[in-house]
């Protein structure tokens, strides 16, 4: 069933109820006026209606022809018919007002207009009449008018009616009715379209010769009757702003989307305290996974508990290990309560509460069969948690009952064989109640399979249950008087309700939670509010269904009542027994374990600063710096990691120091106070006036920031998606807000401002050299990072605009990598070897190094610069990069991976992040045999155990797995061996044979021509890690893809078998591919000669398959089968059909199995026929097959007796296993007919000539191996 949460079925209605009316009421009476309120005119269509008790729905006006009505003028009639009575409401006051309209056409002109008022229930009442209202229609309301003494925050209940009439004629009238909880808010209630003005001169309208408007004059009566809510205080409420904990003290769960059956289900748990009570005792602070539900469960106990908002249920789904999809999956309430005791059950064994559950909630009865004329009685005592009722054909609970324990009589051919000394007997049998627990959960079978329609169908017929039960009357008559005479009466505490059809409803509950009160309280998902006792009870019966002509006799709104009540009917029932209430509902609870209250609390603690940071976030904003610091830690693209480019992001994947320091400030803060900010966060703070920092400054308020040893230059994203620093903050913006500054200079598209500190002493020809020089071979980033980390060579704060910014990078062709350096603040007209010298220096390579330059335009363009021009030539400005390397890198006798810069960018622009561990082959897999054995003995102790021998192996795997950055440029070669590097120990990358793994966890082989672009995008985010898992082939890969998977079944018996996933070359045959099997299943010799292999598809027989066929022409959408089967393969041969996989052992004395040799000799008997039969299984319908299709050799005079016996020991079944078996035969459109078994002469080969075409053996039993189902058909699994 599928829950929309729809809570009132749809219903229909010519007349639309809407809560607002038009500006500019024109009123008939000066008397009467009074000031419109301003509102939308076209909210009229736009506002919700109310058509059932205490939640908002869409209703209906009661409008029908008025030969269903009493006359207009019959008010006490009238009223009765239109406004029917609330039971438990008390009627505060009624009363009925005729306006008359002399003069319709006047009217029309105008756009509004009031009646007269009148009193009823302590409040003024009057119509409003919209005359040209919706279109064509006429608009139709009621509005109450409040005395001074109400109050701001009043309301009144009422149900009103309108009714045009004719004066002259009132049988031709048209009334309307409804009802509404009047407020402030919702100041009128009607119809938006209550009548068109062509119907009202239709005297087809109402059904009768006149018309309601004649002689240009009608009347209109309006009908309140005032309503006392006490009961309840929610009668027709909308429950906007409604507060469950001050009404009900309780509050309501939020539904995930379909978890109305989990919630209403959870309530009953959570409101009968001794449940509560064992949950909370349950040990829980030791972090087991089986402890997973129960902590759960008491986490959203505490959370129902202590919150005064609706508390969400995800974290207990979670915990079943549900999905997203679970959610939203209607799933069997019945199953979910017993799945969930199960793992609770589990949870408390070892504890002193193991079984504490089964006190509260299990209960014994008794199965028997008694024979009535000899002292012979077979009985069974079992358990059980809840108890499954028949609502079909039985008017309420108690008939149910006397329905479970009706005696069925075993008489005639049905009698009971009561064993040896008395052999076949009239006999009772039945069920009785030995006893019942004090909390007893009765499922109401409501939901029932209809052979008809094949499916499920919702019984929704009038069945009643009372508010107490006394149940004696159902225990065993044999049980002592002591017993029998307890207090066995149960008092209704809960009734859980379906609303709607089988596929298309809605779940809630309705609990009394209190032994000794009378209330009642509705939990319909995040919502709690008080409900009448009628509520519980007479509408949650259902209700019986009528005939065409009973429904014709209805008025609209009755239809619609009808159809709700139809569709709203308990599904279960929860009972208290009387004489256990204090054990029930205890006073004093356990309490939440302190572990849980106080995780929940820090949470709340946490959620309460987060909130806040996020209510101050809007006044924040964040500024990072960009420094030279991080950029010679930084080995990526731009000039630090910038997450507005995820694919080349990620927060840990760089260097720590690489990623710049995030400073949040206010969004109104000066930039000048941003300068300071900076100053102290990057160390140039002068703490006093001995400071001894040569380059340190101070920081007051009146500080001229053109002093200070560093500037702010912004970092633009610039057109080709690269992060660049630009130009400096003018210092007339200087006094301006940081929001004006992000405002003016900053691209709005991007959260952060971004700021890169141009800091004079890390200029580049500020940096003081090493004392060594080095060889470009040695080379050491940290020891360069090192060193401008530490440089402190104060230089003047003299900043030159005219210079161009360029950043430098240095690719190290031994590291294989890229980093930066530092910047260079130079003239424009710079000649680009002029900063040859300058680089060596800080590298410490020798002054004379020739370099070579490249510009780092983009991630996808890396440009080779020409260095005898100028950077002005070379169109090179500030941010951008020259990335150098030594001349002629590709030359050089090191041993490299990228030959030049250009190939490490290729790979920087299309790496992705994998992690490589060992694949093992099971038995069952693409043959194991191909893999190459690691030889690792295995560790077993004296006793047997091999836990060390695991965990040896488990720390070889995990030795065994590393990650590594690949590139999706590379090929399947390329990467089998960096993998074959990593793996070391001479592994030939040849041998390797790669898988990638998607999210669900399934392997994807990858082909030996492969290219990884082809199933990677190159888009793929540095982010993302991808697993990969290898296994190292005793072949090579190229010689293992010539070969054909094939999966084939073993068959000790048919229901007894095993499934190998066999590789054999494409050139060979089945032969071969049998000899594998012989290989691995280690088959005897003696059998070999008897083998068969056949092929099935949808479980039924498909083809008989010879040893020389191909193994290319095997049909991969068949299944194969092989087993020893000597009979089948004796009648085959000897009819040419077959020719045996060996011609050794093939008399009946290789035969050891005393079966197999009879059936054997049966064959041989009778070769002249060729009498075998193809065989599949199915379950109550041949739409549904399972199991392994065989063939079945049938021969002429055998018993079926013998024939069974044969057929059992085929299937490798015991004899009580196989007597539920039903046998069948049908033909090849699977019509047929069952058998009769127990016919003493039946011989099947005769049966199976009574047909005219070919048969099937067909057997008729449920399927005893697990296969995969329909992920929308599954049952519930908490995991």
């Amino acid at each position: 069933m599928i829950d929309n949460d729809d809570k009132i079925i749809d219903i229909d209605s010519d007349c639309d109820i809407v809560g607002e009316r038009p500006p500019d009421t024109i009123v008939l009476s000066a008397s009467d006026a009074d000031s419109a309120d301003d509102s939308d005119p076209d909210a009229m269509d736009d506002m919700d209606a109310r058509a059932a008790e205490n939640e908002p729905s869409k209703a209906a006006s009661q409008s029908a022809p008025s030969s269903l009505y009493p006359k207009a003028d019959e008010y006490e009639k009238l009223a009765s018919r239109l406004m029917k009575p609330l039971p438990e409401y008390p009627v505060v006051g009624e009363a009925h007002y005729t306006w008359t309209i002399s003069d319709w056409n006047s009217v029309r002109r105008e756009d509004k207009v009031r009646s007269g008022r009148f009193e009823c229930g302590g409040f003024s009442w009057n119509m409003l009449l919209f005359p040209r209202g919706n279109n064509d229609t006429v608009s139709l309301y009621m509005e109450p008018h409040p005395s001074e003494s109400h109050g701001p925050d009043w309301y009144v209940c009422a149900q009103f009616a309108l009714d045009m009439w004719n004066p002259e004629h009132p049988e031709s009238h048209y009334p309307s009715s409804s009802s509404h909880r009047f407020n402030k808010n919702e100041t009128d209630w009607g119809f938006s379209a209550f009548i068109t003005g062509r119907d009202l001169a239709n005297p087809a309208k109402c059904n009768q010769p006149h018309a309601i408007l004649e002689n240009n004059t009608l009347n209109i009566t309006g009908y309140v009757r005032v309503i006392d809510d006490s009961a309840t205080g929610v009668l027709w409420h909308n429950f906007v702003e409604y507060d469950s904990k001050a009404h009900t003290g309780y509050v309501g769960l939020n539904n995930q989307g379909a978890t109305c059956y989990l919630n209403s289900l959870l309530q009953s748990y959570y409101t009968t305290r001794v449940f509560r009570d064992l949950v909370c005792q349950i040990p829980t602070d030791d972090g087991a996974g089986s402890k997973a539900v129960p902590l759960a469960l008491q986490r959203i106990f505490y959370l129902m508990q202590s919150s005064n908002e609706p508390v969400g249920t995800l974290e207990l789904t979670k915990s079943f290990g549900w999905d997203s999809s679970d959610a939203f999956t209607q799933h069997d309430v019945q199953e979910l309560n017993r799945v969930l005791m199960d793992r609770l059950e589990t949870a408390m064994k070892g504890t002193p509460i193991e079984k504490k559950l089964n006190d509260v909630f299990v209960g014994k009865m008794k199965s028997y069969i008694k024979c009535v004329n000899v002292p012979y009685e077979s009985s069974r005592v079992e358990e059980f948690w809840d108890i499954q009722l028949n609502v079909k054909g039985f008017r309420n609970l108690q008939q149910s009952f006397e329905n479970y324990i009706e005696i069925e009589m075993l008489e005639g051919e049905n009698k009971y064989q009561a064993g040896e000394e008395y052999g076949y007997q009239d006999a009772k049998k039945g069920v009785v109640f030995e006893s019942f627990p004090p909390v007893l959960h009765l499922q109401l079978k409501r939901f029932e399979y209809d052979f008809m329609v094949d499916d499920l169908v919702k019984i929704d017929d009038l069945y009643e249950f009372p508010d107490k039960i006394d149940l004696s009357p159902y225990l065993d008559t044999d049980l002592p008087p002591a017993v029998r005479n307890q207090n066995w009466n149960y008092k209704l505490h809960g009734v859980l309700v379906h609303q709607g059809s089988i596929s298309n409803g809605h779940y809630y509950a309705m609990i009394k939670p209190e032994a000794n009160s009378q209330t009642w309280l509705r939990f319909d998902d995040d919502k709690v509010w008080k409900v009448t006792p009628s509520q519980v009870f007479q509408e949650n019966f259902g209700a019986q269904e009528l005939s065409p002509v009973q429904l014709r006799s209805l008025t609209r709104s009755e239809r619609n009542e009808y159809l709700i009540r139809r569709a709203t009917s308990a599904y279960m029932l929860v009972y208290y027994r009387e004489s256990e209430m204090e054990f029930v509902l205890p006073e004093k609870l356990a309490s939440i374990p302190d572990h849980v209250s106080e995780q929940i609390n820090r949470e709340r603690e946490e959620l309460a600063n987060w909130e806040k940071k996020k209510r101050e976030a809007m006044f924040y904003t964040n500024v990072k710096l960009a420094t030279v610091d991080n950029f010679v830690c930084y080995n990526g693209f731009d000039t630090y990691p910038d997450p507005a480019k995820p694919k080349f992001y990620d927060p840990n994947i760089f260097d720590k120091r690489a990623y710049p320091p995030v400073l949040s400030v206010k969004k109104d803060m000066t930039f000048a106070s941003l300068y300071k900010l900076v100053a102290q966060e990057l160390g140039y703070e002068k703490e006093n006036a001995l400071g001894t920092e040569d380059d340190a400054i101070s920081i007051d308020d009146d500080t001229d920031l053109s002093k200070f040893p560093f500037r702010l230059l912004t970092v633009k994203h610039r057109n080709n998606r690269t992060s660049r620093p630009d130009s400096a903050v003018p210092p007339e913006m200087y006094e301006s807000t940081i929001n004006d500054v992000y405002t003016q200079c900053f691209k709005r598209k991007y959260d952060e401002l971004v700021f890169f500190v141009e800091e004079s002493r890390k200029e580049l020809s500020h940096i003081t050299p090493p004392t060594t020089k080095i060889a470009p071979e040695v080379f050491d980033f940290e020891a360069l990072a090192d060193r401008i980390v530490s440089n402190q060579d104060a230089k003047p704060a003299h900043f030159d605009d005219s210079d161009v910014k360029i950043f430098i990078k240095y690719f190290d062709p031994v590291l294989n990598e890229v980093r930066g350096v530092t910047y260079a603040s130079v003239p424009k007209d710079t000649v680009v070897s002029k900063l040859m010298e300058p680089i060596n220096k800080v590298l410490g390579f020798d002054e004379s190094t020739p370099l070579e330059f490249f510009e780092e335009v983009s991630s996808t363009r890396i440009e080779p610069v020409d260095s005898s021009v100028t950077l002005e030539k070379n169109e090179l400005g500030t941010g951008d990069i020259l990335t150098v390397q030594i001349a002629n890198v590709e030359s050089s006798a090191v041993e490299k991976k990228f030959s030049n810069a250009r190939d490490y960018y290729d790979f920087l622009s299309t790496r992705f992040h994998i992690m490589v561990k060992p694949c093992k082959a099971g038995d069952d897999e693409e043959d194991s045999n191909f893999v190459a054995d690691e030889q690792t003995p295995e560790t077993e102790s004296t006793n047997g155990e091999t836990t060390e021998a695991q965990e040896i192996q488990l720390a070889k795997e995990m030795s065994r797995s590393f990650d590594m950055w690949v590139s999706t440029s590379y090929t399947y070669q390329e990467l089998a061996e960096e993998i074959a590097m990593k793996l070391g120990n001479n592994v030939n990358p040849e041998h390797l044979r790669l898988f990638v793994l998607n999210n669900s966890g399934s392997r994807l082989p990858l082909s030996s021509n492969l290219v990884l672009s082809q199933i990677f995008n190159k888009q793929v985010a540095v982010s993302t890690t991808i697993q990969f898992e290898y296994e190292v082939l005793n072949i090579t890969l190229k010689e293992y893809e010539n070969m054909k998977s094939v999966k084939i079944y073993w068959l000790n018996t048919i229901l007894q078998f095993h499934l190998l996933d066999m590789l054999v070359p494409k050139t060979s045959t089945v032969a071969d591919l049998i000899k594998k099997v012989i290989d691995k299943m280690d088959v005897p010799k003696e059998h070999w000669s008897n083998l068969l292999v056949w092929a099935g598809q949808d479980y039924k027989y498909a083809d008989l398959v010879k040893f020389d066929r191909s193994i290319e022409d095997l049909n991969s959408q068949y299944e194969y089968y092989c087993g020893y089967f000597p009979a089948e393969v004796e009648i085959l041969t000897s009819h040419d059909m077959f020719k045996r996989f060996d011609e050794n052992y093939t008399s009946e004395s290789d035969i050891t199995d005393e079966t197999l040799r009879s059936e054997f000799q049966l064959a041989q008997r009778y070769l002249k026929s060729l009498n075998i039969i193809p065989v599949f299984h199915f379950h109550k319908s041949t739409s549904y097959v399972h199991s392994k299709p065989f063939v079945f050799a049938v021969f002429p005079d055998e018993l079926f007796e013998d024939t069974k016996t044969r057929l059992r020991k085929k299937l490798g079944l015991g004899i009580q296993a196989f007597e539920k078996i039903k046998i069948a035969l049908a033909d090849s459109n699977d019509k047929g007919r069952y058998l009769d078994m127990d016919k003493a002469d039946l011989n099947l080969l005769q049966e199976i000539s009574k047909f005219d075409s070919h048969v099937s053996l067909a057997l008729d039993h449920p399927d005893r191996t697990p296969r995969r189902v329909n992920p929308y058909e599954r049952g519930i699994s908490i995991r």
